[in-house]
């Protein structure tokens, strides 16, 4: 039986689902904003990640296969039996009986009037008994008419993740792995996100960095499935496979004088506040550089992040979470947002529009966005080479 909470949460997605069909939600816009800032909000969305995926594969149960043959291939076509049974393999999950079967129920990638979607689910069955899964996902990032983007880009650019290597726009980490499709491959209905695919499983069984051979199979899954999504689309071209993923950053001591590797961003640090004395720094570059200071209560999550969004169109989703009533007028260099614990600037650099943020989520100071993010975006912007910055935040 479901929980109250999970009750609660099917609730949003229903009424979302049910708004978006509707086309309500650019009337709805001004509320995106606010669930950007909001815990409640970026918790919600991790509920609603899982409750889609399930109630996909609970309506429609187009395809729940275990495998007849070695030849068959499944999630979307991306997938033979060796490249799932990877994502189990006994060695990782250590504590499963050795002799796991490995099932997959899908929704193959359908392409409407306004955006794309597809799911697979793996199982790994012990005996028949459920013990592991992992959840792809396609679907697009829609500033416009989709507030669960907000959440999407809280938890998946994380200061944990890994880049893929050069020519690709995601990023993997231990518990999440997404990739965004070429430009224009499932696009539509005037939507100026990406479409991409992702990955989420529950807690691995041990720690990706002491074996990155997790991070590497699951993200390699993610690179067959978005050349699977494409054909099922008709987009040209192929990713190729990645490599060994970099190592996950080390976890290193704050810098209070150089907070993130800016040269005179200053944090204070009393002794209280001994949970900001750690900082994850992580860079893919071209998709964005993510700082997290300090440990959360929430897994993957820091107290403080720092954030550059480098990918055009990832930046223009954000855009639209934030615009208000009128286009930013770019001839001003830029503009900025500031609320109570979120502040962001976004200006237009060579390779396109790029928004540099500032997220409190439970540091306990006051205005903090609002102190750090002139600075910050004033030296990311010259890092990229964007000209000189000079951020003016409204009062």
């Amino acid at each position: 039986m479901s929980s109250p909470e999970e009750l609660r949460r099917q609730e949003h997605f229903l009424v979302a689902a049910a708004a978006a069909r509707k086309g309500r939600w650019r009337r709805r816009g001004r509320r995106a904003w606010g669930l950007l800032r909001s815990r409640p909000g970026q918790l919600i969305t991790v509920g609603v990640v899982s409750a889609l995926i399930g109630s996909l594969l609970t309506a429609w149960q187009t395809d729940s296969l275990p495998w007849s043959d070695e030849k068959q291939a499944v999630c979307w076509g991306a997938l033979s039996k060796k490249d799932a049974e990877a994502l189990f393999d006994h060695d990782l999950f250590i504590r499963f009986d050795p002799d796991l079967s490995v099932r997959a129920e899908e929704i193959r990638p359908t392409h409407g009037s306004a955006n794309v979607q597809g799911a697979c689910r793996l199982l790994a069955l012990d005996d028949g008994r459920p013990v592991a899964r992992v959840d792809f996902r396609l679907h697009h990032l829609d500033g416009q008419y989709d507030a669960q983007s907000a959440g999407w880009l809280t938890d998946f650019l994380s200061p944990l993740a890994v880049p893929f290597g050069k020519g690709f726009v995601g990023m993997a980490s231990e518990s999440r792995t997404w990739l965004a499709l070429p430009r224009g491959c499932g696009s539509g209905g005037g939507i100026n996100g990406p479409a991409v695919v992702d990955a989420s499983w529950g807690r691995p069984p041990m720690s990706s960095d002491e074996d990155p051979h997790w991070r590497n199979q699951v993200a390699r899954a993610t690179v067959r499935l978005a050349n699977g999504a494409m054909r099922a689309l008709r987009c040209d071209g192929t990713f190729p496979l990645p490599g060994d993923l970099p190592a996950v950053p080390p976890r290193k001591d704050t810098e209070p004088r150089r907070l993130c590797g800016i040269d005179g961003l200053t944090l204070t640090l009393p002794k209280k506040e001994y949970f900001l004395n750690s900082t994850l720094l992580t860079h893919s570059p071209g998709t964005a550089r993510v700082c997290g200071v300090g440990d959360s209560s929430i897994r993957g999550r820091a107290r403080l992040r720092l954030v550059t969004i480098e990918s055009p169109r990832l930046a223009q989703v954000l855009s639209d979470l934030t615009d208000r009533n009128e286009a930013p007028d770019y001839e001003k260099r830029g503009r900025s947002s500031v609320g109570r614990d979120l502040a962001l600037y976004q200006t237009m650099c060579q390779t396109g529009l790029v928004i540099f943020l500032v997220q409190d989520d439970g540091t306990g100071r006051d205005d903090l966005p609002r102190k750090l993010l002139p600075r910050y975006a004033a030296a990311e912007a010259e890092r990229l080479g964007c000209g000189p910055v000079k951020v003016e935040l409204p009062r």
